[in-house]
C-alpha cells in the first residue's frame, strides 16, 4: 500500500504497510506514511534488540514523538536523559539532537514524524524485507560518514555516536 488516499484503512497487529529489518536489527512496521496524510503524518512501530539504537541526531524537517510499548530504553532529547517504559511518551522537538537505546532485551515502541519527512526512509537506507517465518538478518551498520550523507537528504544530521 504505496499509493496516494485520503481513504480510513485498517492494518492487523504485526502488519504494516512496509515491514523492514533495519541495520542493528531493529523491525520497523510502517503504519502511515505523508503519502497517506498529505504530508502532515508519518508513524512507524519498532522493535530494537538491547543496545541497538541510531546514533545521536537532529531532524531539521519534523518533530519526533516516541510512545514505549514494552521493554525499556533511554532516551536523550537536548541535555535530558529519559529513562523509559511501557506506557511513557517523550517529545523530541525539531531541531535538538536525540537518540536512544534499548536498555532491556527487546524495546517496542511507535515513533512518529510531523509532518511525514521520513517516508520511504527505512526502505531506502538499507532496510531489507521482513519475510514471514525466516530470522532476523545479522546485525549490521554503515559506514558512519556515508549513512551521514545519505540522511542528510531527509533533513537528518548526524550529531554523535549512538548511546552506550
Amino acid at each position: 500500500m504505496h499509493a496516494t488516499t485520503t481513504e480510513p484503512y485498517a492494518l492487523v497487529k504485526g502488519t504494516g504497510i512496509s515491514d523492514v529489518w533495519f541495520y542493528g536489527g531493529a523491525r520497523i512496521s510502517v503504519k502511515i506514511e505523508g503519502s497517506h496524510t498529505a504530508g502532515r503524518l508519518y508513524q512507524a512501530h519498532l522493535v530494537e534488540q538491547r543496545g541497538s539504537g541510531p546514533p545521536l541526531h537532529i531532524h531539521h524537517n519534523a518533530d519526533e514523538t516516541f510512545y514505549v510499548v514494552g521493554g525499556e530504553m533511554s532516551i536523550v532529547v537536548g541535555d535530558e536523559r529519559i529513562e523509559a517504559g511501557p506506557g511513557d511518551f517523550v517529545f523530541g522537538p525539531q531541531g535538538i539532537p536525540h537518540a536512544y537505546v534499548a536498555r532491556s532485551a527487546q524495546a517496542e515502541f511507535f515513533v512518529t514524524f510531523a509532518p511525514a519527512s521520513m517516508d520511504r526512509f527505512f526502505e531506502e537506507l538499507g532496510g531489507i524485507p521482513v519475510v514471514p517465518g525466516q530470522p532476523a538478518p545479522a546485525a549490521s551498520y554503515p559506514d558512519p560518514e556515508e549513512f551521514a550523507r545519505a540522511v542528510a537528504g531527509w533533513g537528518v544530521e548526524i550529531a554523535g555516536p549512538p548511546l552506550a
